[in-house]
């Protein structure tokens, strides 16, 4: 009996992990446009998981040509993005970015994006400390399985370099 009352004990843990910590009408995939490679300015995009993980992610403007500045290529673009977390109250979705601390990184608060849901669009309008705000329609109700494991990996890896943050830590170029 003991063992078995430790066991279900140790599992609770696991099983809080994987409870939706976010409501149905904020999960799924959102974006500023189609795609990253979309238009002729910066996106934006976020995919987040019922469980509130996810991923943030960005493009520049597509490169121009030095020779002919009037030729733009779509499909050269800087791209970037980075795992979250996110919590909802209401209408209000809280990201944070889930990367180990570094000496020179922003403050959490600092790096929180902060998001109005608005059914209307339906929408999510997030600004973070000192950017202009984003607005992102919503494109899909899910995530697609390859991104949310993806994301699943991406979270893993987060937490073994926070893990071994001295071990890992990259040197300075000398």
């Amino acid at each position: 009996m003991k063992s078995l009352l430790l066991a279900l004990a140790a599992a609770c843990p696991l099983l809080a992990l994987a409870d939706d910590v976010l409501p149905g009408h904020l999960v799924g995939v959102w974006g500023t446009a189609e795609s990253l490679y979309a238009g002729t300015t910066a996106q934006s995009e976020l995919h987040l998981l019922a469980n509130g993980t996810g991923i943030m992610a960005g493009s520049s403007p597509p490169a121009i040509s030095i020779a002919d500045p009037g030729k733009i290529n779509p499909n050269m673009r800087a791209v970037v993005g980075f795992p979250v977390r996110a919590t909802s109250d209401g209408d209000r979705l809280s990201l944070q970015p889930a990367m180990p601390p570094e000496r020179n990184s922003p403050t959490p608060e600092e790096a929180r994006f902060v998001c109005r849901y608005d059914g209307g669009g339906p929408t999510l309008t997030c600004s973070v400390k000192g950017r202009p705000e984003i607005v992102m329609k919503r494109r899909s109700d899910s995530v697609e399985e390859k991104t949310a494991e993806m994301i699943r990996d991406a979270l893993i890896q987060v937490s073994a370099y926070a893990g071994k943050a001295s071990v890992l830590r990259p040197q300075p170029a000398r």
